[in-house]
């Protein structure tokens, strides 16, 4: 096929991630083989490019496949790379050693030339020169796991360590991933060079998130969620401010990634950056929390834990009610006849089992937060509904010394095992009783990290009543449900005595909505009704 007139050429280019964008890899392939290509005095006639695209991953890639397609169509006489391995590795995977024999085989029937920049030509018409091709690949995938392997032995010692293991800028933190963005001291004014308990090394005063700051939205974002409000809430708020997640590339449909940008939170996206267990100065791996990091944390564990109780709840109960709601009683109230929640379809709540009941939706909400608004601004509503707390802080903060020191422990034991002070044995059984042990304590911190959605609520006053006017939808539903049971009775034939039809004044009947308070009123029994 070839001749003694100008070899036409292909470049084929890889690399395999280019996560800031700038393709500087697969530029700078193509001048190296450019450069070869003007030496052997051939012509490139086509480039193909498969940019942030590893050969051993497994993964389509769609220049490769065309170039295969334009040297089986005739159009040019071999190929140029960097390396044997922009074109093939890892030959026991069957995936990627098909195509790897289909290479080989299409270079063996057209009489194609291979060259690389770095290893130089490759006669693939002999056996000899097959299995130097095969050989190479071989040690580049040998190679490649070795790296690897010291990649993951690294991490782990990071892991043991506490220390930052890498990856994308953590929202609130710095590129470093250590540095808080922003913490600040009160007492002196100290911007920098706090201790992993936030605490000031200057003046020793305890360090706060600046307003406005990444880490200040995070403490904002839990209070709020803690506090029974939404995450769309949440999500709209941060967009109205301007706050967006860290920039990164995207992946594209062709198997590239995108310029850096950033994108506003969703749901998923805030759910994600809240449960880190970064932010209360944790390390975690495999969803499990391991032990205590180098970093200080952007809240307290408390709050942490809270919001995360919070946040696995919702998700637990959302496949019940998977779709939004726009009624406040949805799920909430239940059918006075079967038990059944009652949900709003048409205007009007009805049960959702055999539909029992049926009421004006407007009507009920309407009746429903009267009675509870005339409970929540009487003065002895704070005492009644956020009672002072029954667990000593000084009890809460032992536990969360208790789950440090436990964690501690889990780090001693594994490095007295890598330093042969203990048999594997020794080292499974301490780890199954330690890890034991911290299990009991977290479950311990996590049944008393409940917080009332009234807890910062201006209840005990006139104020309230206005302040309700402003909570979102998903907010006024939970202090519902944490104030009261609301049942829909079944309503009587007829119309009462006086009433007119056709009057333009709805008609709705109090008697059929049961309102039973959750908090028994301190010098009575429970009552039902209005």
């Amino acid at each position: 096929m070839q001749s003694t007139s100008r070899r036409r050429m292909v470049i084929y280019l890889r690399i395999s991630d280019d996560r800031e964008g700038r393709q500087n890899g697969v530029v700078r392939q193509e001048g190296q083989c450019r450069k070869l290509a003007d030496g052997n005095g051939d012509e490139v006639v086509a480039i193909f490019k498969d940019n942030d695209m590893g050969a051993w991953a497994g993964k389509r890639r769609p220049d490769y496949a065309r170039m295969v397609a334009y040297l089986k169509a005739g159009h040019a006489d071999g190929a140029y790379a960097l390396a044997p391995t922009r074109f093939y590795r890892r030959l026991y995977d069957p995936r990627i050693r098909e195509d790897a024999l289909e290479f080989l085989q299409l270079v063996d029937e057209l009489n194609l030339t291979v060259e690389t920049v770095k290893q130089g030509r490759y006669d693939l018409s002999t056996a000899d020169g097959r299995r130097d091709a095969k050989r190479a690949a071989l040690d580049a995938e040998y190679e490649a796991d070795l790296i690897g392997e010291r990649v993951r032995d690294a991490k782990q010692d990071n892991l043991r360590a506490g220390t930052y293991r890498g990856g994308p800028r953590p929202f609130a933190f710095e590129s470093d991933g250590v540095t808080v963005r922003s913490l600040e001291c009160p007492a002196c004014g100290a911007t920098g060079d706090f201790t992993m308990d936030r605490e000031c090394r200057g003046c020793g005063g305890q360090a706060v998130n600046v307003k406005g700051s990444e880490a200040w939205w995070v403490e904002r974002a839990m209070d709020h969620i803690i506090a029974g409000g939404s995450k769309r809430s949440m999500c709209a708020e941060l967009r109205v401010h301007g706050i967006q997640a860290p920039a990164r590339r995207y992946r594209q449909p062709d198997g590239t990634r995108s310029a850096p940008r950033s994108r506003d939170f969703d749901n998923q996206s805030l759910t994600r950056t809240l449960l880190r267990a970064r932010n209360a100065g944790l390390i975690e791996a495999a969803g499990e929390v391991v032990g205590r990091a180098v970093w200080p944390g952007v809240t307290t564990e408390t709050k942490w834990r809270e919001c995360k109780t919070v946040l696995e709840d919702v998700q637990s109960a959302s496949s019940s009610w998977a779709a939004p709601t726009r009624w406040l009683g949805t799920g909430l109230y239940v059918c006075g006849v079967c038990g059944a929640p009652c949900a709003a379809s048409s205007g009007a709540y009805r049960c959702t089992y055999k539909s029992c009941v049926s009421r004006a939706g407007l009507a009920v909400d309407k009746y429903v937060v009267a009675v509870i608004l005339e409970r929540l601004i009487r003065p002895d509503a704070r005492l009644l509904y956020c009672p002072p707390e029954t667990t000593p802080g000084d009890e809460r903060r032992d536990k969360l010394g208790l789950a440090k020191a436990l964690r501690g422990k889990l780090s001693e034991n594994q490095a007295d095992y890598d330093a042969d002070l203990k048999t594997h044995q020794q080292f499974l059984e301490s780890n199954s009783r330690l890890r034991e042990r911290l299990a009991t304590v977290e479950a311990e911190i996590k049944a008393r990290a409940g917080v009332s959605p009234l807890e910062t609520a201006p209840i005990g006053s006139a104020e309230f009543a206005e302040t309700w006017k402003g909570y979102d939808l998903e907010r006024k539903r939970a202090i519902l449900d944490t104030v009261a049971t609301v049942t829909i009775l079944p309503a009587k034939r007829g119309r009462p005595k006086g009433y007119k039809t056709g009057s333009g004044v709805p008609f709705f009947d109090e008697a059929t909505v049961r309102i039973e308070p959750k908090y028994p009123e301190p010098d009575e029994p429970p009552s039902a009704g209005s």
